[in-house]
């Protein structure tokens, strides 16, 4: 198949974010605010929690400043209505009572009931752990870090008018709506996207937990797309940013 261009660039976008620290935290060379590296803390935190009786010695099972680290990188930071370290401490009962009991099934789920347990959770977690039906936005980037082998898709204002351009306009608003037809538009170029490298291949990640995942789900080519529908969206200069929020949560207008 001949490779696409976009999705070449949306690959070298996606494998910049991998490597690097997020610039927009701290001094911004903080490894730990890589892709890499998120994904170690959050959802290799959530393994490791399950491998030693869902228990980490007292502290949060994900702690406020990982969160903290991934709002700067999904550009959430203008969120004033939920600290991280509420968040976090929410986070530990939705771990507990929802997650918990489906970890083990979680990898295995089918084509249908995969997307469907995604969009549920992520309109719980939105009134659960920030406590509005209007944060699916944050819902959605927390658990795409989380729950990697869960079929989740990132939302914003800016993902959705991408769709749009695309000719896949949401049928309503939501984040249910709005991933049924990113799965859709998704599905159209997945066959490209595998043809793309495993970060864990290009930049020696030596990870066994993160390669195993990589290999073993699509967590890779929906971070690819992702790239893909951000590309496709022009930014104008001093405009705010459509892939954001504002203090409420809520997406801003693309």
């Amino acid at each position: 198949m001949e490779s696409n261009p976009d999705l070449l660039a949306a690959h070298a976008a996606a494998l910049q974010r991998w490597q690097r620290p997020c610039t927009g935290f701290a001094s911004g060379n903080d490894p730990r605010t890589s892709d890499r590296a998120l994904l170690g803390l959050t959802y290799g935190g959530l393994a490791h929690a399950a491998g030693h009786a869902w228990l980490n010695a007292g502290r949060r099972l994900i702690d406020k400043t990982y969160v903290a680290m991934l709002w700067h990188v999904q550009d959430l930071t203008a969120l004033r209505t939920v600290s991280p370290e509420r968040v976090a401490a929410r986070l530990d009962g939705f771990i507990t009572t929802t997650i918990r009991p489906r970890w083990d099934d979680l990898p295995t789920l089918g084509s249908d009931d995969g997307p469907a347990l995604a969009a549920t959770w992520v309109e719980r977690m939105a009134r659960e752990c920030f406590g509005s039906v209007h944060s699916e936005l944050a819902a959605s980037r927390l658990l795409f870090y989380l729950l990697p082998m869960l079929p989740v898709f990132n939302l914003s204002a800016g993902h959705v008018k991408a769709l749009a351009q695309l000719g896949d306009a949401p049928a309503s608003t939501g984040y249910r709506a709005y991933a049924h037809t990113a799965m859709a538009a998704y599905r159209r170029v997945d066959a490209g996207l595998r043809q793309l490298p495993l970060p864990a291949t290009t930049d020696g990640a030596g990870d066994p937990l993160i390669a195993g995942l990589l290999a073993d789900t699509d967590w890779w080519p929906r971070r690819v797309f992702d790239c893909y529908l951000r590309a496709c969206v022009d930014q104008r200069t001093g405009a705010p940013d459509p892939f954001a929020c504002d203090d409420a949560g809520n997406p801003v207008a693309a």
